[in-house]
Formats: C-alpha cells, sequence, structure tokens
C-alpha cells in the first residue's frame, strides 16, 4: 500500500481533507500529531514554511508544506476516485477549489482565532486584526457572519444556473467537493461554530439546496464515512 505522513491538529481545519483523499485513493497515512497538540511533529522547526499541513510521501521522498499542493500531488500520483477525469474538469475542480480556499481563508480561519481566543495578529493577513477592529468580538461575529452568507449565495447561484450541479467541477466528485463538504459539515457540527451557528439563527447553510446535497453525496461515500466517522462532532473546528 502507499504510504504518506501526515503532520497537523487534531482538528478538521484544512487536514481532514486529505485524510479523505487518503482513504479513497488506498493511501496509508502515518499521521503525526503536531505540538503544541502532540509531540510528534513541531512546525516552527520541521515545516519548510512554518504552517501545517505538512507532508511525506515515503515511497517519492517528496516533502510538501501546502494543503493544495499536498492534494494536487496525490490525487495525480495515487489515481482514484476524487481525481478529475479531463483537463477540463482538472480547471473546473481547482476553480472551485479556490473557491473554498477564499471561504475557509476568511470566513473560517478569522472564527479560529475567536474560538480559541488567539490575541495575536496572524502573520499572513493580520485576520485577528481586521475582524475584531471597530467593535471586538461582538461586532467581528457580525461581519464574518455577513461574509459567510455573500459568499455562500454567490456559490449556490452559480450552482443552481450550472447544467449539472450534482458536484462542483459540473462533472463529477473531485477533491473540491471533499474540501466543500469539510468546511460546510465544520460550521455545522464542531462545537467551536456555535458561535456562527447562534448568528444565523441554527445551521449556516440552511435552504442552500445545491451546496446541501453535494455534501450529502461526499458525506454518504463508504470511505468517507468510515475515515470521518465522529470527527466533527468531536473536533473543536
Amino acid at each position: 500500500m502507499n504510504k504518506i505522513e501526515l503532520a497537523y491538529f487534531p482538528i478538521i481545519g484544512r487536514g481532514q481533507q486529505i485524510l479523505i483523499i487518503c482513504a479513497e485513493h488506498n493511501i496509508e497515512v502515518n499521521f503525526l500529531v503536531a505540538k503544541p497538540f502532540g509531540d510528534d511533529f513541531d512546525k516552527d522547526t520541521q515545516a519548510a514554511f512554518g504552517t501545517l499541513p505538512w507532508m511525506k510521501d515515503n515511497d517519492s521522498g517528496v516533502i510538501l508544506n501546502d494543503s493544495f499542493a499536498i492534494i494536487k500531488y496525490l490525487v495525480n500520483r495515487y489515481k482514484g476516485p476524487a481525481t478529475p477525469r479531463s483537463e477540463t474538469e482538472f480547471a473546473n475542480a481547482n476553480n472551485m477549489w479556490a473557491w473554498v480556499q477564499d471561504y475557509y481563508s476568511f470566513v473560517l480561519s478569522p472564527f479560529h482565532d475567536i474560538i480559541t481566543e488567539n490575541k495575536d495578529p496572524f502573520w499572513r493577513n493580520l485576520r485577528l486584526t481586521d475582524t475584531q477592529s471597530d467593535g471586538g468580538i461582538k461586532k467581528g461575529i457580525s461581519k464574518l457572519k455577513t461574509l459567510h452568507e455573500n459568499r455562500i449565495n454567490y456559490l449556490e447561484s452559480n450552482l443552481h444556473n450550472m447544467n449539472s450541479s450534482q458536484f462542483l467541477s459540473g462533472e463529477g466528485y473531485t477533491y473540491a467537493d471533499i474540501f466543500l463538504y469539510t468546511c460546510v459539515r465544520a460550521t455545522q457540527k464542531c462545537a467551536g461554530f456555535k458561535i456562527l451557528r447562534d448568528a444565523c439563527g441554527g445551521d449556516p447553510f440552511k435552504d442552500k439546496i445545491n451546496i446541501l446535497e453535494i455534501c450529502e453525496r461526499v458525506e454518504n461515500r463508504p470511505n468517507v464515512k468510515k475515515c470521518v466517522g465522529d470527527k466533527f462532532e468531536n473536533a473543536p473546528f
């Protein structure tokens, strides 16, 4: 069996999509729990960019330190059900993955700071400072709720206008659908995102039929069910 080492935190975050791809593509994972949650890996001294996720392919020796680079490498080297089937589908999957990445970076990541009570400006984009300036946490949550609603309305409208909205690429199941699924279910189920659920009066994706149907299609895949288990209920975010 193909085998990789993957360093990440015990959260959903950007790492769960990689774990699902590995489950779908028959890739064995040696999961390294990174500091401060465990002592298997220190991102500050062992990761090239000082960030997570970090991956090493024990077969090829390739080491990667960016989630999209990891995903594209895995679906290309170890082809499986989440690998796009044409150049066009690859382009569409990359486009949609980028939408989810934008949503993750500018909606979910600032919520992570609020959930963990992180008071230091984040080194990449000062997301905490930007979010909580001019009003503190309460105002920050309100602004993030508005951004959440704006972004998912764009996606839902785009899916509605597509010839086929069964999956994000418009053709078939890909890694983009997996990333969307992990983000949506995290907001719906993870304990930390109760603040977003409360701000939205319940389900943050209520009535987003096309988005939710894609997530259900991903969730009902046997390997996804086995990989995920009850992680959303037990992970903080």
